[in-house]
């Protein structure tokens, strides 16, 4: 998703990279494979899209339906490879569609099966041609940064360079690499070179830019230029798009402007559980427990992620049913075992939550060590500095917050870890100042 909204045992983690970094990479990349920009200024009209029997006619109107498209399409895709095994670009319509699945789903072993079907690509591609564009894509999501950069590198090789809706792509990943790599000066230039290519382009990545560098307004302001830029956005597109201002006003503590939001993107797209888990997240926060459960607990039921499990773990320990929580988070770190072991790197910042929560801070520590290493911007470092905390290490914690508070960071996360290390550190005038900016921004945090 990253860490704790408010940090400690009984809260519910949040996941900042399924706010961001996957929401960004994986449906914003889907989409814009599906859906052709246009310049024009004017907002987008919302199409009265019609229901239909047929996977061809007509956008999906449900989170159900696309899962039922994009299972029909793996199907006919799949035959189409095994009956052409020696062709690529057959591998890779395959693994397109696998991938669009693993967007929608958010399950590793869907994204597992979309890098089986790119490796079959490979194999059969002759030297300088393949999935390249797709496979740096599938690694970006799977925060493998070093090896989605050699991807794009192969694509500069081509004999016909790339036309320029690929060419701008490639410049805005490049730019999502460098931010995710803490060099934001180097990000904002590829996303201008993107924005040169196809302008408008780079809108989407300049709005989680704007927001994690403490500029909400400017954020949102994105959102509506990342809207406009599409011709006829479909329910899904305009669903995304209300989540995402959500979770703007979520990240003020904004939580009656943050659920509206998030009802709307509901009731545009029913069903995802990437919309319903905001929605259990807000109830929790405002003390609606019994609702977030119960929200929570059907999720859990259709999808298995280990967060909600989380999630559920952290409401029943608030309630002082620790065997409950002891269970559940049994049941999770199962689950995230296995992620580690299918992709490690996109799992070490969402596994950093459930050993803070059980308070496991040398598991919080490796985990969050090796987060840096594949990531190193602004909220890994963050993270890295409370698992130090938590261990102890109140020198090298501060040392690490010191250098996110001299970046352009600035987000309530990153005021109320330095607020928690500045006390550790006996430095009680510079804790409360760093509080008072955290709850400036969230006066939840």
């Amino acid at each position: 998703m990253q860490t704790a909204r408010l940090n400690g045992p009984g809260i519910v983690p949040v996941l900042a990279a399924l706010k961001w970094w996957i929401l960004a990479a994986m449906v914003i990349g889907a989409l814009w494979a599906t859906e052709r920009f246009t310049a024009d200024d004017a907002t987008p009209e919302a199409i009265a899209w019609g229901e239909s029997p047929f996977s061809g006619e007509g956008p999906p109107r449900t989170y159900r339906n696309a899962i039922e498209r994009s299972d029909r399409a793996i199907i006919h895709a799949r035959a189409a490879a095994q009956a052409a095994p020696d062709k690529w670009l057959m591998h890779e319509i395959h693994a397109s569609e696998v991938l669009a699945r693993a967007q929608l789903s958010g399950s590793y072993d869907d994204y597992a099966a979309a890098r089986q079907a790119l490796e079959a690509a490979f194999k059969v591609a002759v030297q300088g041609s393949g999935p390249h564009l797709m496979q740096a894509s599938l690694d970006f999501s799977m925060h493998r940064l070093p090896q989605a950069q050699a991807q794009l590198a192969a694509i500069d090789g081509y004999a016909v360079p790339p036309e320029s809706g690929d060419r701008a792509e490639i410049a805005a990943m490049r730019g999502d690499i460098a931010f995710y790599s803490g060099d934001y000066q180097a990000a904002l230039a590829l996303y201008d070179q993107a924005d040169a290519l196809v302008p408008g382009s780079a809108s989407f990545r300049r709005a989680i830019f704007a927001a994690r560098t403490g500029d909400v307004d400017q954020a949102d302001a994105y959102l509506v230029e990342a809207e406009r830029a599409y011709r006829s956005p479909t329910p899904q597109t305009r669903s995304y798009m209300e989540l995402q201002r959500g979770i703007l006003d979520l990240d003020r503590g904004r939580l009656n402007e943050a659920m509206s939001h998030f009802r709307k993107a509901d009731a545009l797209f029913p069903g995802r559980w990437l919309i319903e888990e905001h929605i259990a997240e807000v109830l929790n926060l405002q003390g609606k427990t019994a609702k977030s459960e119960a929200l929570y607990r059907d999720i859990v039921r259709r999808t298995g992620h280990p967060e909600f499990i989380d999630a559920l773990a952290g409401i029943a320990e608030a309630r002082g049913d620790t065997a409950e929580a002891k269970r559940l988070y049994a049941r999770s770190w199962a689950i995230w075992t296995k992620r580690l072991q299918q992709f490690p790197q996109a799992t070490y910042g969402h596994a950093i939550d459930h050993c803070i929560a059980r308070q496991d801070w040398a598991c919080a520590l490796t985990l969050a060590q090796r987060n840096h290493e594949a990531r190193p911007y602004g909220e890994a470092k963050i993270a890295l500095a409370r698992a130090l905390l938590g261990n102890g290490q109140v020198v090298q914690a501060r040392t690490l917050i010191v250098q996110v508070l001299a970046s352009r960071w600035r987000t309530p996360d990153l005021h109320a870890a330095a607020a928690d290390i500045y006390q550790a550190s006996g430095m009680a005038e510079k804790a409360a100042e760093q509080r008072r900016r955290a709850r400036a921004l969230n006066p939840l945090a």
